[in-house]
């Protein structure tokens, strides 16, 4: 009995000693840093003034600065800060680019939003417009993301200082272009617009990934923007991470369409109308439009993915008929991927709607 006593006494001391082990790793073990910022050596202000901007007075944070997108990959961080203004950004390899399909992501500058069109993303190069007028300002808007805006009121983005200096330093501003009634408006969530021009979002998400149309350094932020940037990350960051998926459309047949498109600038009826198509074998592909209304018509044909192959874009003034006559060969299919090639039809009058008539051919190569 004394010998059972004792074995009983020593499996009780073995559990009290493997649980406060367990406590004990379990309060040494360092948490994963919630964000890893990667930012190139002629950048090295912009990333490193995101520290102090992210910082939530009162608590510990755990910020890491990564040398690579590579190194920021494969780190164990919840959301991955790329600060990219540079538009030449190399293209990825293939096994980087789907293990960023895995994380969410901040992307700040020009280059990132080439990065998010490598994913395979509609927040890419090809669709963001470029400049703004000075002050730039913002107008926080209703999104998925942070809900009802906490105010209604604009916000200047940067301090009076930098906003002289504006245009010396040639800050390269820009914004996806995301009209209300929009076919991208189902798969973006904007977060902010410009103030002046509601149609462009310099701050929008979709999915796991926020793209900041702003590449100014965090020191030269207002108060005001800096806690909705801190906002917007910290919202990442707590989110439910999505299974990732491109945006897919619904391909236009040839064949003959009209359609109405409002004043451009309009923020309650579209001014631009988008086509999507794909291809699995090599065609001749041609768009013509026929307009009334505006003089001042566009039609722009491109491929989705980085390169915008066959980009074409013709215009029309007073009102002239408006062709693309485009080859798509084997090599442009292969190139592209499961993306699409669009076409896009916009009313650049500011007082006219126009009345459009839209001819889509597609034969196979003579």
């Amino acid at each position: 009995m004394r010998n059972t006593g004792l074995f009983c006494c020593l499996i009780m001391i073995g559990r009290v000693i493997s649980t406060s082990a367990a406590d004990l790793d379990s309060v040494d073990k360092p948490l994963p840093p919630r964000f890893v910022v990667y930012s190139s050596e002629a950048d090295a202000v912009l990333g490193s003034s995101l520290f102090r901007a992210l910082y939530t007075q009162g608590k510990r944070e755990r910020f890491v600065k990564a040398q690579t997108i590579e190194e920021a990959v494969e780190s164990d961080g919840e959301v991955l800060i790329f600060v990219i203004p540079n538009r030449d950004l190399p293209k990825l390899e293939k096994n980087t680019l789907e293990l960023l399909k895995k994380r969410k992501i901040v992307g700040i500058g020009y280059g990132a939003a080439h990065l998010f069109g490598q994913l395979g993303l509609e927040i890419d190069g090809g669709s963001c417009a470029h400049g703004v007028q000075a002050p730039p300002s913002l107008t926080i808007v209703k999104s998925e993301l942070l809900g009802e805006p906490k105010q209604t009121e604009s916000l200047l983005i940067l301090q009076e200082k930098s906003v002289a200096e504006l245009d010396a330093k040639k800050l390269d501003l820009f914004a996806v272009f995301l009209p209300a009634g929009g076919s991208k408006a189902s798969v973006v969530d904007p977060i902010a617009r410009w103030t002046n021009d509601m149609n462009y979002a310099p701050i929008v998400r979709q999915g796991n990934c926020i793209l900041v149309g702003i590449p100014a350094p965090a020191t030269q932020w207002t108060p005001a923007y800096t806690d909705l940037i801190r906002e917007a990350c910290l919202a990442l960051q707590k989110r439910k991470l999505e299974t990732f998926s491109s945006a897919r459309w619904e391909v236009m047949k040839p064949g003959t369409y009209e359609f109405k498109l409002a004043p451009r600038g309009s923020i309650d009826q579209p001014f631009e109308k988008t086509c999507y198509f794909q291809f699995t074998k090599s065609r001749s592909f041609h768009a013509r439009l026929e307009h009334k209304g505006s003089n001042s018509m566009m039609l722009l044909f491109m491929g989705q993915n980085e390169g915008r192959n066959h980009w074409t874009r013709t215009d029309a003034f007073q009102g002239e008929l408006l062709k693309i006559e485009v080859e798509i060969s084997e090599e442009d299919i292969k190139e592209l991927g499961d993306r699409y090639w669009t076409l896009r039809v916009t009313n650049f009058g500011d007082n006219m709607p126009a009345e459009c008539v839209l001819t889509i051919t597609i034969d196979e190569p003579e």
